[in-house]
């Protein structure tokens, strides 16, 4: 561990409060556009810890990266209430954020147990500041 004048105790703390961020998004785009986002903003401490093309491999990448945070694309044809809990039985804690083109999607997201709603058609400061209210 290298020396920068903070004690190695502070250093350790700075590390586990990052919130590990785990992506889901169809479009590889979207995908790295929202990663590079992440990685790049100043708001909170926040790490991406895995980034998913599809629901196929969720529940491995959930068990095995141990997110805090899920974002997902409320578009995926199976998102539905079963997607939520099966995360929620595997992670207890993590909270899903789900994501879509279409805003009018936002009380069946909530009613099926995301804890929080975005809209693509958003500025990103909208998700960022969704964000860091949640961590």
């Amino acid at each position: 561990m290298r020396r920068t004048g903070r004690s190695a105790v502070l250093l350790a703390a700075e590390v586990t409060s990052m919130s590990r961020i785990l992506v889901v998004e169809p479009h590889p785009d979207v995908r790295q556009a929202l990663r590079i986002l992440l990685q790049r903003q100043h708001q909170a401490p926040l790490e991406v810890v895995g980034l998913l093309d599809s629901l196929d491999s969720l529940p491995d990448a959930i068990a095995r990266l141990q997110p805090d945070l899920v974002l997902l694309d409320w578009d995926l044809a199976a998102v539905h209430q079963t997607t939520i809990a099966a995360m929620r039985a595997l992670l207890p804690h993590v909270t899903i954020v789900a994501l879509s083109v279409q805003p009018e999607m936002r009380q069946q997201a909530l009613s099926t147990g995301a804890d929080a709603f975005v809209s693509k058609s958003e500025p990103a400061d909208g998700l960022l500041r969704a964000l860091v209210a949640l961590t």
